[in-house]
């Protein structure tokens, strides 16, 4: 009987190095096969990875895989650069009413209603967008009219229910759908010192399979003819189920117009909660030339697989 190769650390760093490699390039064909889009998302993962990797292959002394691993880590460096770098906007004052809106989540499972109902007291956002809401959740959350006497929902069972609160009066509010699945977004229009604009709240199915993930693609499409048609500033909230480094995301980007409220301020990551190591930032606000964001942050845990996201903005176009 030959016998049976040893198993060594060395050996596993190379094959675990040379699988981020082949996961990192296999991202830029994203638009080739859902599978190869969803190795797109982990581009934080795959640079800290490698970035050990390349340590410890210089440690055991393999010089040529260290700067192999060395290589691909910048490269995915590269790709969160912008994550980081200021933008200008942030930078420049700007005039217009000034709001907050809160986007959130919270898992159509969740039954910590108290815990949803606190973030959105701490935080007193102007607007609400709930995400997976169910009429349960609903009914626990109906004591939150005195602070948001103005609401457009659609209650579900399943996963995609979603809800709008808001202080001020719509202009309008109508339940639509940008997905073939039937699933609903909402579109409300809003006044405020002589400015109009729009915020829309959507949630798409996750890519999980070729259907899904055509689904999903279609309704980002959707999304962005509705972006570039829409005359008044806009601000878009919602889990798109899609990260900033798949090429799906930055078509989106290039065919709506809208800007990344991400870009500048770091990776901030929204989902899973309960897997630090795989955090993913898939909750999204995008906004057109009339909004400018001031503020974006990432909140507490609600209960629910996603944290909440915080954005300060202002209206300065109308």
């Amino acid at each position: 009987m030959p016998p049976i190769p040893l198993i060594t650390w060395p050996g596993l760093l190379t094959t675990a190095g040379a699988l981020a490699c082949i996961a990192t390039l296999a991202g830029f064909a994203g638009q080739l096969w859902w599978g190869f889009e969803l190795a797109s998302h982990f581009r934080v993962q795959y640079a800290a990875a490698l970035g050990l990797g390349a340590l410890l292959a210089l440690v055991w002394r393999r010089a040529r895989w260290a700067a192999v691993f060395a290589g691909f880590a910048l490269l995915n460096a590269a790709l969160l650069a912008p994550r980081f770098l200021p933008l200008a906007e942030a930078r420049t004052a700007a005039d217009g009413p000034a709001f907050r809106a809160l986007l959130a989540n919270v898992n159509s499972a969740n039954r910590d209603h108290e815990r949803i109902r606190h973030t959105i007291i701490a935080y007193d956002p102007d607007f609400v967008v709930l995400l997976e809401v169910t009429p349960w959740l609903l009914d626990h959350l109906a004591d939150l009219a005195d602070r948001y006497p103005y609401r457009a929902a659609e209650p579900r069972e399943d996963n995609f229910g979603i809800a709008l609160f808001s202080r001020r009066p719509f202009l309008r509010a109508d339940i639509v759908q940008f997905s073939a699945a039937g699933l609903p977004s909402i579109i409300a229009g809003f006044a405020a010192d002589g400015r109009r604009f729009t915020l829309l709240g959507t949630h798409p199915l996750p890519p999980v399979g070729a259907g899904q993930a055509q689904d999903r693609n279609d309704q980002l499409a959707r999304l962005a003819a509705f972006a570039r048609q829409t005359r008044q500033p806009l601000l878009l909230l919602g889990d798109l189920n899609i990260s900033p480094w798949s090429p799906h995301f930055e078509r989106l980007l290039a065919d709506s117009g809208l800007r990344d409220s991400g870009r500048g301020r770091g990776i901030l990551p929204s989902w899973p909660v309960g897997c630090p190591p795989l955090r993913i930032p898939i909750d999204h606000a995008l906004s057109s030339a009339g909004i400018q964001i001031q503020r974006r942050e990432t909140g507490p845990d609600l209960g629910s697989d996603h944290y909440p996201v915080i954005v300060d903005f202002r209206v300065i176009g109308s």
